[in-house]
């Protein structure tokens, strides 16, 4: 069973145990190859940790459990959740991700030889090629959000991953929906993997919205949840779309960073991660595999910026919000297609009803204001009052452009005065023609 020391510490954080844990903690210390299947948000992670943990031989030097993780910000995450629990038995944890310093990792593998090793495929595979992870110790393997590392992309990896490993004791998969070959899995690591399922529905705490957007307005939709300062995690099915729309957000001063861009450093992604879990930033943006398994505590909002592929993507991104029992919200934008297409694939039990901005309220309480009153038909867009202090009723505001502009400011109605400015502004303009910006004269 459970070690005592880490039992104790469970206990001081948790009224109780979550179903998938109530499932798992016995049958995996006792050594069974399982497949836990369980909603996200559900535990999963001390589910598999804490068991695992207590198989581990202590007096032992050398890597002895293998955690593989879909993307660099998960696998950091899971190294962050076992290892106050892995202090409290003399234990040590790596984490073997993409995009940090490899160097400094083979050093530490090196000197600290930790028993818990965990990792993206593509590391851990350079870290054996290397040479700086030996993997003769290893009698314990996980595979986490297994749905999205099992797959035929990877075969070939598995393959020489598996190739690589001794002979297992035990092998683990953790998902919150199926779809993995298990047949394939005891051929790759030479163990039958039982399915355990408490279920695969999304959780009742969590509601699930859409609106209809048109064109680029789902852009617009963003800038209104950064002006209310209301965080949200929004996913987005490419690349290309999250760059442009951190682009236009950027452009209305709004407070977002993103995790979605491979080639960013993993020291910059984790910065916005930490800076959003943090409260810092309003809005993280994020393609499936970087959002793959994030526990964002307290996360209010998550927004599909694009229409899930399929209802696997679905659950996997809602499960970000309403974790552990909280309250959350899942926003999908799109047009009629992409909704209809959202109804299709969504089970019956899982309603899904029109976004109101009434339950986003703004958090700084900031002076904006969401138009509403549209028909179906029309583009949703946001429309924001201003929050500047209205014009007295007595001063025109006469056409448009610069001399127009200097002539309100200075609630000058006289067409003469309007006529002088503007050529005084066109003689400034001459007269900095070919200037750089902090050489040129304003007005």
């Amino acid at each position: 069973m459970i070690l005592p020391e880490l039992e104790q510490e469970f206990n001081q954080h948790f009224e109780s145990k979550t179903a998938i844990q109530e499932a798992l903690f016995g049958p995996l210390s006792e050594g069974q190859s399982l497949f836990g299947l369980a909603p996200t948000g559900s535990g999963k992670t001390l589910a598999f940790a804490l068991p695992l943990l207590s198989r581990l031989d202590l007096a032992k030097k050398g890597h002895q459990l293998l955690i593989l993780a879909p993307s660099q910000e998960l696998g950091a995450q899971l190294a962050q959740v076992i290892r106050p629990y892995a202090a409290l038995i003399g234990v040590k944890v790596a984490a073997l991700i993409g995009g940090a310093n490899g160097k400094r990792q083979a050093d530490k593998l090196k000197k600290e030889k930790p028993a818990v090793v965990v990792g993206t495929l593509g590391r851990i595979q350079t870290m054996i090629d290397g040479k700086a992870l030996k993997t003769k110790d290893f009698s314990m393997l996980v595979v986490d959000e297994a749905d999205a590392t099992l797959t035929e992309e990877h075969e070939a990896e598995l393959a020489k991953l598996a190739d690589s490993l001794p002979d297992l004791q035990q092998v683990c998969l953790f998902s919150a929906t199926s779809g993995v070959d298990l047949a394939w899995v005891e051929r790759l690591f030479g163990h039958a993997v039982k399915p355990v399922s408490v279920g695969q529905r999304s959780p009742e705490t969590i509601a699930h919205t859409y609106l209809h957007v048109y064109g680029r307005a789902n852009h617009k939709v963003l800038i209104e949840l950064a002006r209310r300062h209301v965080q949200a995690l929004v996913f987005f099915n490419s690349i290309n779309a999250l760059v442009a729309a951190q682009a236009a957000l950027r452009h209305e001063h709004a407070s977002v960073m993103s995790v979605g861009n491979n080639e960013k450093s993993h020291l910059k992604r984790a910065d916005a991660l930490k800076a959003f879990k943090k409260g810092d930033l309003d809005l993280l943006l994020a393609t499936d595999v970087a959002g793959r398994g994030l526990d964002i505590t307290g996360l209010p909002l998550v927004v599909n910026a694009q229409v899930p592929r399929n209802l696997t993507t679905y659950l996997h991104r809602s499960g970000r919000t309403g974790r552990a029992g909280e309250k959350g919200q899942v926003l999908t934008l799109g047009n009629d297609h992409d909704i209809r297409l959202l109804k299709q694939y969504l089970p019956d039990e899982l309603e899904l009803t029109k976004f109101s901005w009434a339950s986003v309220a703004d958090k700084k309480k900031k002076a904006a204001t969401v138009s509403e009153n549209r028909s179906a038909d029309e583009p949703a867009a946001v429309t924001v009052a201003s929050t500047k202090k209205a014009k007295p009723a007595s001063v025109k505001t006469p056409g448009k452009g610069f001399a127009a502009r200097k002539a309100a400011a200075k609630k000058v109605d006289d067409p003469k005065a309007i006529k002088k400015a503007k050529q005084k502004h066109q003689a400034r303009k001459k007269k900095n023609k070919g200037k750089p910006k902090w050489a040129q004269k304003k007005d």
